[in-house]
């Protein structure tokens, strides 16, 4: 039927409805669409200049395309004077009986629907709580509008781990149509009876967005169509995050990171913390150098040019997304060739190290776009991590935010070592490129060295929150003895400062899970096969490590730095008694030469108890942990410690010096009352330690009940890092609403 015809069908319902003329508006742009042809989507755009959602200017030609076609319909309905008359009547003649045609349509539809209405209704009191099974509409030929529905599903892949599309603003619930991709309204199928059903003449699909003008029956009581959603983002919404609405871009930039760098605990906690800060919903990045070819890792080609010590250098900025983090790594030729010792080299090479790195990591969020998309300078958090990186709030503070800029970005420092502080002589200042009233920040005076330039002394001022690794270590960094230096330093900022307790990642360290108990007689085991598992990791470790294989024996261990922190000395001083004991001893790790020359003493002095490895494996870490009974850590001061968490975990039975984090993490046992993870000692001397290890090695001999439940006591803990994410993201909703 041509556009004529059409416009004269409208023109004789007006004349025979009064009450129809209000589906003129709706009915002429289905004619303008009829006649046009035309099926233009219109779909939300983002202005790139304003990062405002615009609208695509078809939906405008779309508009004008209708109105030009809707008054060519009205100007060839017209027609010329005496032109076309006849035609008319004829045309009007045919519209009647279509319209006739639609309204008996209409009635037998409604009468169709009332009796399948009323069939199920019976049906329903029948059967009582039964339901019946409602089948799914399925068309020959999907619609238009369920084909743009499902194209608008597909999303993007994203490195922060939200759909593009639930990011993307949504239209009003006003606004909305079937092709928003929310919900797509399938026609109305009635329940599937044995009924008979009424013979219905075959007819062409008329799809109407209202009643029926002039029917008698109530819209309101028609059977409604049976909505089902699209299969897009409402349909795969995931739960809010864990954070809720504190939901914030993080950025942890750090030395070391594991896997691919590690010297110590630091490198633990900068692989483990970010993963446990995304599971809580949050955006996280991790800034760390790139020390050599880290396969995971992909150049970005984002390349920036920065003057460290008067020398511009170039670097790279390197990929990688794993876990739901971001992992950024810093490229540079001076990176490379610390590859083997990162922290190796003169004073200053370790500080244009830490002066680029630092200058690097506080661009990315501009530069670096991950997963296509930049975190910005909004609703952003640094973590910086020991003096390495204090510099990060410095030039935050000093290039940006007093500059106006990044006025919405916040600084956390947290203190793994409160010992090593980046001194240097003051004229080392000149080299960090900063202004010169900022020198006041970085010089201390020291009785022992004088005036000097200290960095995490600065970081400290300038970070807008402080965290150490365990509220111990809080309390002792505070402390003359503690505090290095800078324990007037931390008194006067001890408002900002917080103690967060490690976790450990109970993923790799897992002995249900663990892949180096896997072979070599090892085996997996956890609380409820502790007694055959960790026997049989005694055995398999005897074996290996060359000592007899003894199960009445208790097997003590050592995994640590041989310096003069990890109270290697008192271990020394306590070797005579502990070789007159009937025990045999394992000791892993590298440090001072002087200690490693005593290990392998120890070794050759009593090659039936003792074994001293010089080196470390992550392997032999392992198996040590998994095959010990007791684990030795007379630290002099223990900002956390992991070692202790990790032999808790397996089973393993701790005796540590009561400092830091050692003594917030090992509760000293109670025979009283059954209560308690180890053995501690307040003084540290050979003494004590004897005493405590004592005791301990009298409970394994006599006492097997109270032996098996502090071994209980210590694998039932909860000591991953989901915990400690969430006193860290305290922390930084404080500092996000400190100005």
């Amino acid at each position: 039927m041509g556009v004529s015809v059409a416009a004269a069908m409208l023109e004789c319902v007006l004349a025979s409805e009064p009450s129809s003329r209000m589906l003129y508006t709706t009915s002429q742009v289905r004619v303008a669409n009829a006649a046009s042809g035309w099926r233009l989507a219109c779909f939300p755009m983002r202005d790139r200049n304003r990062g405002s959602v615009g609208r695509c200017d078809g939906g405008a030609r779309k508009g004008r395309r209708q109105r030009s076609v809707v008054r060519g319909a009205e100007v060839e309905e017209q027609g010329p004077s005496g032109v076309g008359e006849k035609d008319r009547s004829v045309i009007l003649e045919d519209s009647k009986k279509f319209l006739a045609m639609q309204k008996d349509l209409f009635d037998q539809i409604e009468e169709r629907q009332s009796f399948f209405s009323s069939s199920s209704d019976q049906s329903s009191a029948s059967d009582g709580t039964e339901q019946s099974n409602v089948p799914p509409a399925s068309t020959s030929q999907p619609t238009e509008e369920a084909a743009d529905a499902s194209t608008s599903t597909q999303t993007a892949p994203s490195s922060s781990g939200r759909s593009l599309a639930a990011a993307w603003p949504s239209p009003p619930p006003s606004k909305r149509s079937g092709r928003s991709g929310r919900a797509v309204s399938q026609a109305y199928t009635p329940p599937m009876t044995n009924r008979p059903v009424a013979p219905q003449k075959e007819s062409t699909d008329f799809h109407s967005d209202h009643g029926r003008v002039g029917n008698s029956v109530n819209v309101s009581e028609r059977p409604q169509p049976a909505k089902t959603e699209a299969a897009g983002p409402l349909e795969l919404e995931k739960p809010p995050p864990l954070a809720g609405p504190n939901v914030m871009n993080i950025i942890i930039v750090a030395a070391e990171c594991a896997p691919w760098s590690k010297t110590g605990g630091l490198g633990d906690v900068v692989g483990a913390l970010p993963k446990a800060l995304a599971r809580r919903g949050h955006r996280v990045m991790v800034v760390a150098p790139r020390y050599s070819n880290y396969a995971e890792a992909w150049e970005t080609g984002i390349r920036r040019i920065y003057n460290v010590s008067g020398q511009d250098m170039e670097v790279g900025y390197f990929h990688s997304f794993l876990d739901g983090v971001d992992f950024v790594f810093i490229d540079n030729p001076i990176f490379h060739a610390y590859a083997n010792n990162i922290y190796g080299g003169s004073r200053e090479d370790v500080l244009n190290r830490m002066i680029l790195l630092s200058k690097a990591a506080v661009e990315i969020p501009w530069h670096v776009p991950c997963g296509g998309v930049c975190y910005g300078d909004g609703n952003l958090v640094f973590i910086a991590n020991d003096w390495h990186t204090a510099l990060v709030p410095v030039y935050l503070q000093a290039y940006y935010r007093d500059n106006g800029y990044m006025e919405y970005t916040r600084s956390v420092l947290v203190i793994h070592n409160m010992a090593h502080q980046g001194r240097g002589p003051l004229k080392d200042y000149g080299k960090l490129g900063l202004p010169d009233h900022y020198i006041n920040k970085f010089r201390l005076y020291d009785p022992q060295g004088g005036e000097h330039n200290n960095v995490f002394m600065a970081g400290l001022i300038t970070a807008h929150r402080i965290v150490t690794v365990s509220h111990g270590y809080a309390w002792e960094v505070q402390t003359q003895e503690g505090g290095w230096g800078l324990d007037g330093v931390i008194r006067d900022h001890n408002w900002k400062l917080r103690g967060v307790v490690n976790g450990i990642d109970d993923k790799e360290w897992n002995p249900e899970l663990d892949v180096h108990l896997q072979s070599d007689g090892y085996t997996n085991y956890n609380s409820a096969t502790l007694d055959t598992g960790k026997a049989a990791c005694k055995a398999a470790l005897q074996r290996e490590l060359g000592l007899p294989e003894r199960s009445d024996v208790p097997l003590l261990g050592f995994i640590g730095r041989l310096d003069s922190q990890k109270g290697i000395d008192i271990l020394a001083q306590a070797m005579p008694w502990l070789m007159s004991q009937d025990i045999q001893l394992v000791m892993l790790g590298t440090g001072r030469k002087d200690y490693e020359d005593m290990l392998q003493h120890f070794e050759s002095a009593h090659r039936d108890k003792v074994r001293g490895w010089v080196g470390f494996s992550v392997k032999t870490a392992h198996r040590i942990t998994a095959g010990v009974d007791i684990l030795l850590m007379p630290s002099r001061f223990e900002p956390c410690g992991l070692n202790q968490l990790y032999a808790m975990r397996y089973g393993t039975v701790p005796v540590v010096h009561a400092v830091g984090g050692l003594k917030d993490t090992v509760q000293s046992f109670n025979p009283f009352n059954e209560t308690g993870l180890g053995w501690t000692f307040e003084t540290l001397n050979a003494d004590a330690f004897i005493h405590a290890l004592g005791n301990a090695m009298w409970t394994y001999h006599d006492f097997k009940t109270s032996w098996r439940g502090i071994q209980q006591r210590g694998m039932s803990q909860d000591l991953s890092w989901d915990h400690a994410a969430q006193q860290y993201e305290e922390v930084l909703l404080a500092a996000k609403y400190t100005w």
